[in-house]
């Protein structure tokens, strides 16, 4: 059984004639032990790295099942010898579990790769199924022989451009990756000293050598945003199930699955309007995004209403004729704007009790409770991610291009933090209708535009608080924004710079540590720091691998090349184990053959020497970049792409 995600693949490998499969079980434990002990025997290898889309399945028990295998392709390894990764794109399905222990981000060794180009050919066969599900077993594989065969062919052909074009690319990212982290590195330093980050250090290669241990890519927290509003859900589902499993009368539908459907559909209206006050002059493909997202969530509140008049059988009974007259009549045009009425919409405690069968109305309050949780754990983090970026800004971004691209990201930043915010505060609103005053507000409070501030962040004085009002309305003149635009809306875009003498702690973070007596350390920021630390570190490292690598790819066509050249002299008439004239071969024969294989052999040599010619400089200049050498010049190139047709070849000019 699974231990992971639900995996299709390993369900219906112990199914037997599903439709439209023409075999199962092929990826048995069994038969994947056998295809990969008979595949590396015989081969003496320093280290194997296994990508596999269920890597952390069949690692599982995986040397115990070693000693099942045939002794005649048992091998000899040990279980540091073989690292088990999944690829980057399968990843994402994997439970949180797997994300770091199975990522390629962390491997040491493996650079840039991504495990996935074996899933890449798919991209030329599948134009053929209209072809090829008509034929017949026989020359369907012919014919998939033939697309597959040309696509290595053609891999071949243009390995050295493409070769080429990834170490042009490595390159320009390890000296990103090696300034940002060095100048990283020399702040932490000042920051939180050379002990500690020889701590971090040490706790990566100890995580390397063995994933039991603490891992340094993920902090405690992560994965906690939305898990109370889940573990809640799963809470109410199970209750509802034990009252039928009783034998108590049920509901003609999950009172939670509505209530969920319910406040998820308002959070899609909600992004919808922040899809549209963000994209004010909208291009025809976002015109269109938005009409596919208006088009599902009118499906979705078709399917809740009529879910709704199974629950709130009443509901007219307590809304004015209006309202009712609204829900019959939706403005269908703009389905984000469309009331849904949930119990905590319909007035007066009694008035919902008229209204909803059960206890609906309990079940949204134990639901906004843990909605309002998640929305705030949600602000927590956004401003922590704001805090890193904005003291990374400061420090490190320099220039027009850097500042612009800086900014850009820390407005998607307070996008986030803002759509948050208002996700807590509708929360927060129905909950106090649903409960009215009580002790749950010690620990959901009102949420100002004030209170929300990063640990370093500070309340704005009044002086900065009216030149920001002025520029305010400055912008709504000169650039033509309305008053209701998002980021204009929040009188608590907070000043980012650290006051510590003016420093209030928010109430936000009140309930995430104990601060020490007589300090300002913050020990989720630290967490923080330290996670982005060892990110930072494995990207410079995977940078720098993936250069070394890609070095020693393009040296080895070069000497395949050579290798190659000789295999085909000795390939001529008379060579080492080949038939020489009189011996079944005519001086015609032995003529052509021998001039084909010289053929080859002047082809190989120049391929060498094309390899040496274009990718040796290079290789250099690759060197020096890792060893930061002082004497570092421009190389300028120019590669042509084999892969398209002549008519559609381009150029393209890449300096280093």
């Amino acid at each position: 059984m699974s231990s992971c995600s639900g995996f299709a693949a390993m369900f219906l490998a112990n199914l037997k004639n599903v439709k439209g499969l023409r075999v199962s079980g092929v990826g048995k434990y069994c038969n994947m032990d056998f295809i990969f002990w008979s595949t590396i025997h015989g081969e003496e290898y320093l280290c194997i790295v296994v990508s596999y889309d269920i890597a952390c399945q069949w690692s599982r028990n995986f040397w115990s099942r070693m000693d099942d295998i045939d002794p005649s392709i048992r091998v000899k390894y040990g279980e540091g010898q073989i690292m088990f990764l999944v690829p980057k794109f399968h990843l994402r399905a994997h439970q949180a579990s797997c994300q770091a222990d199975y990522s390629f981000n962390y491997a040491p060794g493996v650079g840039h790769t991504h495990g996935e180009v074996v899933e890449e050919g798919w991209a030329q066969s599948n134009k053929a199924a209209g072809q090829t599900k008509e034929m017949g077993p026989g020359t369907r594989a012919m014919t998939l022989d033939d697309i597959f065969g040309f696509a290595n062919w053609r891999t071949i052909e243009n390995l050295d451009n493409v070769l080429g074009k990834r170490l042009l690319n490595a390159i320009k990212s390890f000296d990103e990756h090696y300034v940002d982290f060095n100048n990283f590195h020399a702040g932490l330093i000042v920051n939180v000293g050379e002990t500690v980050l020889a701590e971090w250090d040490d706790m990566v290669k100890a995580w390397d050598n063995d994933h039991t241990e603490l891992c340094p890519y993920t902090m405690e927290e992560d994965g906690d945003e939305g898990t109370h509003f889940k573990d809640m859900e799963l809470k109410l589902a199970r209750q509802e199930h034990s009252r039928l499993a009783s034998g108590l009368p049920g509901h003609p539908s999950s009172l939670c699955v509505f209530v969920v459907e319910g406040i998820m559909l308002g959070e899609v209206q909600r992004g919808i309007e922040l899809f549209i006050t963000v994209n004010k002059y909208m291009t025809p493909t976002q015109d269109l995004e938005l009409q596919r997202r208006r088009t599902n969530l009118l499906k979705r509140i078709t399917h809740f209403r009529n879910l709704q008049r199974l629950l709130m059988p009443r509901l007219a009974d307590v809304i004015s004729e209006e309202d009712m007259e609204r829900i019959e009549n939706s403005d269908n045009e703009k389905p984000e704007q469309i009331k849904l009425f949930l119990p905590s919409e319909c007035g007066t405690r009694s008035a919902r009790i008229r209204a909803c069968v059960g206890e609906l109305p309990d079940v949204e309050s134990q639901l906004r409770e843990a909605e309002a949780l998640d929305a705030l754990q949600g602000v927590r983090d956004g401003l922590r991610a704001r805090t890193g970026s904005s003291r990374f800004k400061m420090q490190n971004v320099t220039g027009q291009v850097g500042n612009t691209r800086a900014s850009g990201i820390l407005r998607q930043i307070d996008i986030r933090i803002h759509a948050r915010k208002i996700r807590y505060r509708l929360a927060r609103d129905a909950l106090l209708r649903l409960r009215g005053h009580g002790d749950w507000e010690q620990s959901i409070r009102e949420l100002k535009d004030a209170d929300v501030r990063g640990l370093s962040e500070r309340v704005l004085t009044r002086e900065e608080a009216d030149r920001r009002e002025h520029l305010r309305e400055r912008a709504i003149r000169e650039k033509d924004l309305d008053n209701n635009d998002f980021y204009f809306q929040e009188e608590g875009i907070q000043s980012r710079v650290q006051g510590e003498t003016r420093r209030a702690l928010s109430w936000i973070w009140w309930d995430q540590w104990e601060l020490k007596e007589g300090t300002t350390d913050d020990p989720d920021y630290i967490d923080a720091v330290r996670v982005e630390y060892c990110k930072s570190k494995a990207r410079l490292d995977r940078s720098k691998e993936e250069v070394q690598l890609l070095c020693e790819e393009l040296r080895r066509m070069m000497e395949y090349s050579l290798w190659k050249a000789e295999w085909w002299l000795s390939r001529r008439s008379g060579g080492e184990g080949m038939l020489s004239i009189g011996e079944s071969v005519t001086a015609e024969l032995a003529d052509g053959l021998n001039s084909y294989a010289l053929q080859q052999v002047s082809i190989m040599k120049n391929r060498h020497d094309h390899l040496d010619k274009t990718w040796t400089p290079l290789i250099e200049h690759a060197k020096k970049i890792l060893n930061r050498a002082p004497d570092i010049s421009t190389l300028s190139f120019e590669l042509k792409d084999k892969e398209r047709s002549d008519a559609d070849a381009q150029r393209a000019e890449t300096e280093v």
